[in-house]
């Protein structure tokens, strides 16, 4: 019986960060998901930062967009992604080993004495449980590394976001992002492009970042 492999990690894509409505009721806690490996997707265009309606008193951002073109959201990316490089190595690792010794058990079990077979398939059963564990070990780190990144940019963006909502004088700042599979999270629907206020959030992260 052979390992998955890597089949977990590798479903670690995309960071998704589902918040609700800022600055007129307290930030929900963000969303881990670990989506199914999927195509890879053409990189969003960058953000251009457009006259802002000097008679709006709302606004709203993309926190997906945010987290990923901030430098803070780079940066947890590439962590993430040599985490799951480093727990992936290993786990390929336990693969190859138990892959041998099952050869191993298939091509010498007429030739080995019946007490040497059991001990090998002994072994096998071993670590086939050992690599279960580590796999859902490495699971456990990723996700952890995602919540961790996640909280410090609720702490990161939610006071920018209020200083660019008051600077305005606005009502309320949303955040948004696409539905996804039944996600119940607000789903923007028509609005002008010159209350999108996420570039300018963008850049005060990474003012703040330097």
């Amino acid at each position: 019986m052979e390992v998955k492999e890597v089949r977990q990690l590798r479903k670690v894509g995309q960071v998704a960060i589902l918040f609700a409505v800022l600055a007129i009721a307290p930030m929900p806690a963000a969303a881990q998901t670990v989506p199914p490996p999927a195509p890879a997707t053409p990189a969003a265009a960058p953000m251009v930062q457009t006259l802002f309606r000097a008679d709006s008193k709302v606004g709203f951002v993309d926190l997906q967009r945010i987290f990923n073109e901030s430098a803070y959201g780079k940066q947890g990316i590439a962590k993430i992604g040599a985490l799951q490089k480093t727990l992936a190595d290993g786990l390929s690792a336990r693969s190859r080993d138990m892959q041998a010794l099952s050869e191993k058990i298939k091509t010498q079990q007429t030739v080995v004495a019946p007490a040497v077979w059991l001990e090998w398939n002994t072994d096998l059963q071993r670590m086939q449980r050992e690599a279960q564990f580590a796999e859902q070990e490495a699971n456990m780190q990723v996700e952890q590394l995602q919540q961790r990144l996640l909280a410090n940019f609720e702490v990161l963006v939610r006071p920018v976001i209020e200083s660019v909502r008051a600077e305005k004088n606005l009502w309320a700042i949303f955040g948004v992002q696409p539905v996804q599979d039944g996600a119940g999270t607000l789903s923007l629907i028509a609005a002008d492009p010159a209350i999108d206020l996420s570039a300018e959030v963008v850049a005060l992260l990474n003012r703040q970042s330097k």
